[in-house]
């Protein structure tokens, strides 16, 4: 029997990132009414729940008022399995009135991005909720800036000593 080969490696690689937070946005879930923004497209076992697959393409607006505008969608799928729900860039935790979703990944200016959603629930509506959330995360930046160093300084062990790095003259 062949065993797993995997291998994790320190890197000293210089990488940018960003940390972003955003708070005071409320998501509308609204899964009843004449315009749901979710559907099942699998239905799960009829006694526990287990394997209902949900498509969503929740709004995320950055107030309540009718001036509130649209910043974002979550979109996706989550998949019930036990008290837990999955998703390919939202790990979900169990369905309470408050918790934590993980970001897991993202794209554009949030590629690779991780961090937490806290989530509550602000109002019930008979035809869904509106949740507030805070997030908070980072990412790795992929394109756009460079940043050049401007010192240089020993990477690792006790040796070594930090110096400026010296700009060529343009003539």
């Amino acid at each position: 029997m062949a065993s797993a080969s995997f291998s994790i490696i320190p890197s000293s690689a210089l990488m940018e990132g960003m940390e972003f937070s955003f708070c005071n946005l409320y998501l509308h879930h609204t899964y009843g009414g004449p315009k749901p923004n979710q559907s099942t497209i699998v239905s799960g076992n009829g006694s526990t729940g287990l394997g209902s697959t949900v498509a969503n393409n929740w709004v995320v607006y950055d107030g309540l008022g009718s001036d509130a505008k649209a910043v974002a969608h979550a979109q996706g799928l989550h998949i019930y399995a036990g008290n837990w729900h999955n998703s390919f860039s939202l790990v979900m935790g169990v369905p309470v009135e408050g918790g934590e979703w993980s970001i897991v990944g993202g794209t554009g200016e949030f590629a690779m991005a991780s961090g937490v959603i806290y989530k509550k629930v602000h109002e019930r509506r008979p035809e869904g909720n509106i949740i507030e959330l805070t997030v908070h995360g980072f990412c790795t930046s992929l394109k756009g800036r460079k940043f050049v160093p401007i010192k240089v300084g020993p990477w690792g062990g006790n040796g070594g000593t930090p110096r400026d790095i010296k700009r060529l003259q343009r003539g």
